[in-house]
């Protein structure tokens, strides 16, 4: 990546707000360049250091800046084509990059394993320092460095490097802080089996402390993180509870800092999702307001962290139908933190709950102005700009949609439906022929073969669309809806 950025002139040096931000998943050793985007940055999680960092986004994050260097490259200096030499020997991230290049930028890139040429990156001092403080006959009494540059890359969202450095120190430092970045990089990863074994390092290693965040971390992968099948709601509970036994036989003195503090209300924090889940929605209500009033008495940095707990109340109101209660604590939630997207994408779905689609679709919109390349945003607001009727823009909102995630296909035959209804059957047709019909699940198949049949329909060819609808019915044998769409065009 580092090659190709610096091939366009895309270095530590840059200074333009709209690419310094995603520029530092590829440098985030360059202190300058990180105080310029944190001086810069609007979202409270693109502020924090990694000392004060609680929120670790891996892939959701790494797409971003992918997407958007490689557009802007794109847009820049117009088609790009890559021929990466010696393939087999290419990082992970860096492939990550290149496909989401090639899928959403348009680039052309060809692998090879023959050597192409191509000038090396040049790393910078800090970069030098690091690649030789991690040398088998440095490392050891470079452990501070290699640690802290670890947790840098962590923080900017390459948990691909937090597992590399992690691994070098593990094997001259098996510490309860490595078992913390293993941890925590192994879950950013989704590779929470991996992550559950250096939770348990670091719980057992470590001090009190370190015990009660070891605990809360594997207590959210039997929420969330493990697979089907691993996942334990009784099991979080279990855990959540003994470490707040832990934080109950602390000192006061202790339990009163700001950061134990912390601790505490996010271990309660964590026990409100699993009474949510429980259905005792009241009785989370309860936790996650008490939580939110002591981290309002803590410092700011410390208090800022009450968003995540006001998001959670939101989705408590939202779970027992309170809109208009579920509404206003978002604005509140945005009072707090008014740039982070997914908030204004949250507001949006109440409001149009509320029946409020003008107001969803301007949620919606401020969401895409602080993150363009966000899928989840384009795919809410064409389903909100088609409730109130605007359906070449709902079109055009999926198919933005469906190029920032290519592999998400139904997005592709809700832009179909979209022009259908805007009376761009050339357009509906076009976005149908992007479809691979063998990836489709069943209620999918069912919609395309519906949707194509009704564009043959429209351009004046009633037995092409029968014949659409009987090919299909073949997959489908026992379709109610394929079948009754056949008997309104062929009746018996």
């Amino acid at each position: 990546m580092k090659q190709i950025l610096q091939y366009f002139g895309l270095t530590p040096d840059n200074r333009d707000p709209l690419i310094t931000p995603s520029l530092r998943l590829f440098y985030p050793l360059d202190d300058q360049l990180a105080a310029f985007v944190r001086a810069g940055a609007i979202s409270l999680t693109d502020a924090a250091t990694s000392a004060e960092q609680i929120r670790f986004f891996q892939q959701r994050r790494a797409d971003r800046h992918h997407v958007k260097v490689s557009e802007l490259i794109a847009s820049t200096h117009g088609p790009v084509t890559i021929r990466i030499g010696n393939c087999s020997a290419i990082d992970t991230p860096s492939r990550a990059f290149l496909q989401l290049a090639a899928a959403v930028a348009g680039w052309t890139v060809t692998y090879t394993e023959e050597p192409t040429g191509a000038v090396p990156a040049s790393p910078s001092a800090a970069e030098t320092r690091l690649l030789d403080a991690v040398h088998e006959r440095r490392i050891r009494a470079e452990a501070d460095l290699v640690w802290r540059s670890a947790f840098e890359y962590v923080n900017v969202g390459d948990a691909w490097t937090g597992v590399n450095l992690g691994r070098r120190l593990a094997a001259v430092e098996p510490s309860a802080r490595v078992w913390n970045l293993l941890a925590l990089s192994f879950a950013m990863l989704n590779e929470s089996e991996n992550a559950q074994f250096y939770y348990d390092k670091w719980a057992a290693d470590g001090d009190d402390v370190d015990e009660i965040r070891a605990l809360y971390g594997k207590s959210m992968l039997y929420a969330r993180h493990h697979p089907d099948g691993l996942r334990d709601l009784d099991e979080c509970a279990r855990i959540l509870d003994s470490a707040y036994a832990i934080i109950q036989r602390l000192d006061p003195a202790t339990r009163a800092e700001d950061t134990m503090v912390f601790d505490e209300v996010f271990n309660r924090n964590g026990y409100a999702l699993v009474l949510y889940r429980r259905g005792e929605v009241d009785e989370a209500l309860a936790l996650l307001e008490n939580g939110i009033g002591r981290l309002t008495q803590t410092g700011e940095k410390v208090a800022i962290h009450r968003s995540v707990l006001i998001y959670n109340l939101a989705q408590c109101h939202k779970q027992l139908g309170r809109i208009d209660d579920a509404i206003a604590t978002y604005q509140r939630l945005l009072d707090v933190d008014p740039f982070m997207p997914e908030y204004h994408l949250e507001s949006a779905k109440c409001l149009a709950a509320a029946d409020r689609y003008d107001e969803a679709v301007a949620a919606c919109r401020t969401a895409i102005d602080l993150d363009r390349t966000l899928p989840v945003a384009w795919t809410l607001l064409g389903l909100y700009l088609g409730e109130s009727e605007h359906f070449a823009d709902a079109a055009a909102a999926y198919e933005r949609a469906a190029a920032l995630d290519p592999a998400h296909r139904p997005v592709r035959i809700d832009a179909a439906y979209y022009w259908i209804l805007a009376e761009e059957v050339e357009k509906a047709s076009a976005a149908l022929d992007s479809v691979p019909t063998d990836r489709l699940a069943d209620s999918e198949f069912e919609r395309y073969a519906s949707l194509l049949a009704e564009v043959h329909l429209r351009r004046g060819d009633d037995e092409l669309a029968v014949e659409t609808l009987t090919s299909a019915l073949k997959r489908l044998p026992d379709s109610t809806t394929l079948r009754e769409n056949r008997a309104v065009l062929a009746p018996a």
